[in-house]
This record gives structure tokens, sequence and C-alpha cells, in this order.
């Protein structure tokens, strides 16, 4: 802890009580929530943790990251919003007193964004917060004199990567405040792409080359013939793979690619206005936006790979060259996550002493009125639920219709791949149907008056490419031992440990996006609701099991599930 007594009188500190009490007010008046005693305590410890970046930026002392992780449902972000407003009114009550202190909001979506802001400002009573993305850009002034500036998780990892580049530019534009820096970060659950992964395969590679005209190939020698050996590269190391029985071996280290680092930022620019879709017989704007992108994405891998380490390995039968990085800038201003599973991420221990998991206090939530029914199969991914769908989901409607009356509200999360494969609202016996996929539920609050979640498939990333990027980004590429034999401090086969932490994360997310994040009685209570898995069978699935128990205290179970229907193969 930074020695820092004197900075606490020379800045504009919000105090723990007042900000109490408004939140309580806004979480009974406006939520309709019932607070409690455990609630008060986490809330206290929200509002010590920003004082405490607060002051550690302000004095100065070495950048360290801290994860807050409040269960949802148990006011992470109302608070976030309640602090922002009372430190814009305490920077305008001590003005001329005390040194103001700014906040940069970062959040999901756009949408997400945008609410915040309004909240903020209502709170506030005047315009003290603003947003900035894609859709509505904030002027220089708002910028420098809003106390509250709120962006979006993309828009925060852009600005890394300004940063990272030039030190300056969109990494300040975000940062400064009335000629000095923001002093608080609050980041709104974690950030989705804090690793930056880049691979390249032989196909892909080969498409891009291959649409690179006559011109530009002369305009851009030196860059094609990067391209090119890239490509004879991957080819080299798909041939000792096959000599060798294939596995993951690195190819080599940072700053040791045979070719060398090359900027491709010119000819991806020039590659860009390509017109692609009359190029394969066609004139559709959207098929040349898309081909397009696929290309600028290869080629943006390319580039990452040449300029870092990198390590080969097959995905399927397809020959990759893989990378990783880290996006998220470690000296950022005093950086607070708001993270609901924050202890089933891994990233977290990964950062080591760079990052505290602040504790939360017992007896914040009480899940004893969820019922958590759990069916074990086999084919849970992604591949097996497409090739399976048209079987497995009628089978799933039949048995929900059974066991569910109509008057429940359902919501399904599935991949993204078979969503479609759902029947409508009005096609189903319940009083209200949603559905949403992977990737697009964390967070969001669209289905909170749903009472029940149906996770009808897993979000499984690479199980290699996946926990290896992850860890290449935060400890340093390893050597061709470790590929074989991934280990760290105690964790015998890291890669399927890892797999396991972020499939529970997601799941854990998914099922609160229903009625149980509500709480309605002073023990942290919520709805009756009723939650519906298909997890793996064997220790897989025991561990993933074990989080939600662990991170949803008090849920009961009904399992195995008598759903043969559901269970069977296609």
């Amino acid at each position: 802890m930074t020695n820092s007594f004197g900075l606490h009188e020379q800045y504009a500190l919000v105090p723990v009580q007042p900000f109490l009490d408004c939140l309580t007010d806004q979480w009974t008046t406006t939520y309709h929530n019932t607070p409690s005693e455990p609630l008060r305590k986490l809330w206290a410890t929200m509002a010590h943790t920003y004082q405490e970046a607060i002051i550690d930026t302000a004095a100065g002392a070495p950048p360290r990251w801290r994860i807050l992780w409040p269960p949802t449902g148990s006011g992470k972000t109302l608070g976030a919003k309640v602090y922002a407003a009372l430190q814009a009114k305490q920077n305008a009550t001590t003005k001329g007193l005390k040194k103001p202190v700014g906040i940069l909001i970062v959040t999901r979506l756009i949408s997400q964004a945008d609410e915040v802001v309004a909240a903020i400002n209502a709170l506030a009573g005047r315009e003290v917060a603003v947003a900035d993305h894609t859709d509505h850009r904030a002027t220089q002034e708002q910028l420098s004199e809003r106390d509250i500036l709120v962006i979006t998780h993309q828009a925060y990892v852009n600005a890394t990567q300004t940063l990272k580049a030039t030190r300056d530019g969109k990494w300040q534009r975000v940062t400064n405040w009335r000629g000095g820096m923001r002093l608080l970060t609050i980041i709104d659950e974690a950030l989705c792409n804090a690793i930056e992964e880049s691979q390249v395969t032989a196909d892909n590679l080969s498409q891009a080359i291959g649409f690179i005209p006559h011109d530009l190939r002369t305009t851009y020698t030196a860059e094609v013939a990067a391209l090119e050996s890239l490509h004879q590269v991957l080819r080299h190391h798909q041939g000792i793979s096959e000599d060798s029985g294939g596995g993951a071996r690195m190819a080599w280290d940072r700053g040791e690619c045979p070719i060398g680092s090359v900027d491709l930022s010119a000819l991806r620019a020039a590659m860009f206005k390509l017109p692609y879709d009359r190029v394969i017989g066609k004139a559709d704007e959207n098929d040349r936006r898309s081909i397009a992108t696929r290309i600028d994405k290869t080629m943006a891998a390319a580039e990452a790979v040449l300029d870092r380490w990198a390590y080969f390995t097959l995905k399927g039968k397809l020959p990759t060259l893989n990378s990783s990085a880290l996006l998220v800038p470690l000296d950022a201003p005093g950086p607070v996550v708001l993270d609901a599973t924050a202890r089933e991420d891994f990233i977290y221990e990964l950062m080591e002493d760079r990052a505290v998991i602040i504790p939360t206090p017992p007896g914040v939530r009480d899940y004893s009125s969820v019922t958590l029914h759990v069916a074990r199969i086999t084919g849970v991914g992604k591949g097996a639920m497409v090739e399976r769908a048209k079987t497995r989901i009628p089978r799933l409607i039949d048995d929900l219709t059974e066991r569910l009356t109509p008057d429940r509200s359902v919501f399904f999360c599935v991949h993204k791949a078979v969503e479609h494969e759902l029947p409508e609202a009005g096609e189903l016996p319940f009083a209200k149907v949603a559905k949403a996929h992977w990737g697009a539920v964390d967070g969001s609050n669209a289905y909170a008056d749903c009472d029940v979640a149906v996770i009808f498939g897993l979000p499984f990333r690479d199980a290699v490419t996946y926990p290896t990027n992850m860890f290449f980004a935060l400890q340093g590429a390893q050597g061709d031992d470790w590929l074989d034999n991934p280990t760290w401090k105690g964790h015998v086969n890291l890669r399927e440990h890892m797999v396991r932490r972020q499939l529970s994360a997601s799941i854990i997310q998914a099922i609160n996006r229903i009625c149980c994040r509500h709480v309605t009685d002073d023990h942290g209570g919520c709805p009756p609701a009723d939650v519906f898995i298909v997890l793996p069978s064997g220790e897989r699935g025991e561990d993933i099991l074990a989080a939600i128990r662990r991170e949803m205290p008090g849920i009961q179970g009904k399992h195995p599930v008598k759903a043969v229907a559901v269970t069977q193969a296609a």
C-alpha cells in the first residue's frame, strides 16, 4: 500500500457513507430490489477499492489491477454509476479546495455505454458524463471537461493498440482530462478482447496472396515476398509435423523470425479497396466487403506472426502459425475490473502480482430458489451440436414442453450456428421465449424477466491455441517442452484446466441472464427459476458443475435429468 495519507486530503474523494446511502436508495426505489447487510459490506468494499485505486494512481505507485468479483445481481454496474455521479458532484462542491478526480468507464456494448451516461447524468442532475464510440464521437472539449468518459471494450482495446504503436493519440484522448490524467478506470465485466490471437493458415494465406494483382505486386515487392516466404515456412513445418507425428512446436521466438518483420499496412489498405466481387464474377457489395475483411484479417495475422514469436500446430488437418499479445495496458490509470466470474477467469492468475482479486463478503447472494437440471451427454461442442441439431432440438422442445407449464418464460442459449433451428416464440407453448448465442449474452439484461434458462451446447475454444495464446501473452513464449507438456504452478495439464475455467465462466454468465439476477430478500435470495443444461461426462463436467455451485451458493440440483430424448445422440 502506498504511503498516501496526505493525498486523501488533497483529492475530492467520494465519502463512503453517502455512496452507500445513494446506492441503497437507487437499489430499492428505482430497481425494487431488497438490500442486505452483506450487500452493504460489498458496496463499501467497492467504494474503498475505488478510493485506493485513485490514490495509488495519484501517488505514482506501480500499476496494480484490482479485480472486484461481486456476484451477478449485486449492484456492481449500478454502484459504478452512483460512484461516478457522486464523484462529479464532489469535484464541483470542492472546486478550488481539492483536486478533482476524472473517471473512465469501459462497457461491453455501445448501447450499455449510452445507458450508463444517461444514468450518471440523471443522478448528477447535469451533464457530467459523455460517451465516445463509433455512433457518437465526443468533441475534444467534452473529452477534456466532462468528469466521466464512457467507452466500449473494443474502443479501449483500439486505444491501447494505438498506445503500443505511437505512445500517443487515441490512448491519451481517453485518459487525459483537464490537463492531467483520469485517476480511475472502471471496467464493467472482464475485457472480452484482452488477448489478441493471431492465426495464419496455409489455405487462407495462399488465397490472400492469390488475390494480389500484378500492379500491387510490383509496388509492394518486399511485402509480397514476405507473405510468400511465410507460406513456404508454413508448408515446411507441415512436413516436419507429418514426419514427427504432429504436435505443437515453436517456429521462432520474438525477433528471430527468419523472414524478418514487415509493415503490411500500405498493402492492406490497397487490398481492402479491391473489387473482390467482380474478381469472383459477381457484383455484390456484401460479397466485396466480406472477402475484403477476410483477406485483411489474414494479412493482419501474418504481420503479427512475422513481428512476434510464433508456434506451429495443426487445427484439425490445417497447418497454422500462431501468435498472441496482451492488448490491455498494465499501466492503465487506476484500473478496477468488475467481473462476476473473476474467480473462474484464469487470466487474473496469469497476471500474478500485477493483479489482486478483492475478497467478496460472504452471504451476498442466495440461489436456493433456483433448481439446476443437469443432463450428461457426449458431443456438446459446436461441431456435434450443428451436426445433430435437427434431431436434438425437437427432442429438447418435447422434453421441455412436458416439464414446464405454459406460464413460464424461457431463455435459450445455444451456438450461433444452430440458433435458427430453435422454434420461434409463437411456435412454443410458453408465455415468452427468448434466444441468444454464445458471444452475445455476457452482461446482457435483456432476458432478466425469464424464469427458465436452457443452456444447450457449450462454447468450447480451441483446446490448444486458446490456452497457449493466453499463457504466452501473459507469461511469455515457452519452448517445445512446455508445448508438449504444459504445466504451471502445480497444474499438470494446464490447457485442460484453462479450458474448464473458460467454460465455467461462460456458463455462469449465461445462467445469470435470467431472473435469478434479481434480489428479493435481505438474504440475497431471488425469484424461483429453473436452469436446464447439458454437460459433458467425466471430470470436465464435474469441474464445471462444481464451479456453478461455487459461484451460485445454495443452488438446488436435480441430476441426472431423466431426459433420454434429449441425451440420445442423433
